[in-house]
């Protein structure tokens, strides 16, 4: 089956910058294994001056060029759109997959397409509240409306993805599969450091670090040994000086190591280290980095509020906390850490839960089987059925 995905594609596949590109990566890695799958992966890049094809050992990437248009006219039927939909058509895929926006242009015209929601930059909008965040909100809400509702087959990678899915009133089937961990992640070694503390992410105010150094500071000044690790793209500048000030102010200095983007090898030996893995996000859909780690056998302390409640077993995986309570982080930070025998069972249940949920092979397996029912379809010209059009687990 030959198989084109779209989607942003790093030019080292070590090296994934953000969600979307790492679940890329990890389905693609595991596509890639199989025999029975000829992958090409298409990306559109802007400062790129030539179109490039490339061999990445698992794939084919196709480099396509891109225009100066923004994002959220060019999807619809802009001039990079239709560049991707002829480029795409010429490679004759038995299946198109769209990871990430440009799916909101809808079908390649004449070739089954499944478009893969991964998240809502309409909400992620209001909680980062950056540059005329209030008038790019209600246009993001539009255009997903409008790009979403113009697809017939849609993956969502989990229920809240599916809640809000369903709140637009869409027509379409709404297939459940979650994204893929790079199998990497399921081997990771326990060395871990006694009181380390790992978050990853955006350093911007949706994923809330303040809160994390806050916590550890707590958790310091009542005489606990413990270093917070922090590893992420420094996105938003304002709110990284606020994150140093306030590292400075906690006398933090020796405890709190802002890492910067590290790359999977380095977040795995991160995460070997690691006694617990905090992410205090605001709002979030299925963070691969609490997959990612708990593929790692690390305990999760997280967020109660959106997608994560439905990756973390409360007690058994780790904690679900509220976002902004920062002496609930601390006091569950110190639950994990400072309990060995609690940190060793969650490490156990936490691995178990990964295996059994992202692992290539099960993804891969969900994945490749949704593409053989719609390239099925489209050659016998089966319809999807009214009970086809709710969401499969």
């Amino acid at each position: 089956m030959r198989v084109a995905m779209f989607s942003r594609f790093p030019a080292d596949a070590d090296q994934p910058k953000g969600g979307v590109e790492s679940a890329t990566v990890g389905i693609a890695r595991g596509l890639g294994t199989r025999a029975d799958v000829d992958l090409h992966i298409v990306t559109l890049e802007k400062g790129r001056n030539d179109d490039a094809v490339e061999d990445c050992g698992f794939a084919t990437v196709h480099r396509l060029a891109g225009g100066r248009l923004p994002m959220i006219v060019d999807v619809f039927n802009g001039p990079g759109r239709r560049k991707v939909d002829r480029y795409i058509r010429g490679l004759n895929p038995d299946v198109v997959h769209f990871q990430e926006t440009y799916g909101f242009g809808g079908p390649v015209k004449g070739v089954p397409t499944v478009f893969t929601v991964h998240g809502f930059d309409s909400l992620n909008l209001v909680t980062e509240r950056q540059y005329l965040w209030y008038l790019r909100a209600p246009l993001w809400r539009l255009a997903e409306k409008k790009g979403i509702s113009s697809h017939r087959h849609l993956v969502s990678i989990a229920p809240y993805v599916t809640e809000q899915l369903r709140e637009l009133g869409l027509s379409a089937e709404i297939v459940s599969i979650p994204n893929a961990i790079s199998r990497e992640f399921f081997s990771v070694p326990d060395a871990t450091v006694p009181g380390r503390v790992l978050f990853a992410g955006w350093i911007n105010p949706r994923k809330n670090l303040a809160t994390a150094i806050s916590a550890v500071s707590r958790l310091v000044q009542l005489g606990k040994d413990v270093t917070l690790h922090a590893a992420g793209d420094f996105v938003d500048r304002d709110y990284t000086e606020k994150v140093r000030r306030l590292i400075a102010e906690s006398g933090l200095g020796e405890r709190v190591k802002l890492l910067g983007r590290v790359s999977q090898e380095r977040l795995r030996q991160e995460l070997a280290e690691a006694a617990v893995f905090l992410l205090p996000s605001l709002q979030e859909n299925a963070p691969m980095a609490i997959a990612e780690a708990m593929a790692a056998g690390v305990p999760v302390v997280t967020s109660n509020v959106c997608g994560m409640p439905t990756m973390v077993d409360e007690g058994r995986t780790g904690f679900l906390v509220e976002p902004r309570n920062i002496g609930q982080v601390a006091e569950r930070v110190e639950a994990v850490i400072g309990d060995p025998g609690r940190r060793q069972q969650m490490s156990a249940e936490a691995r178990r839960h990964a295996l059994e949920t992202w692992h290539p092979d099960a993804v891969v397996e969900q994945t490749l089987a949704l593409y053989r029912r719609i390239a099925g379809e489209a050659r016998t010209g089966a319809a999807v059925t009214p009970v086809a059009r709710q969401e499969r687990a």
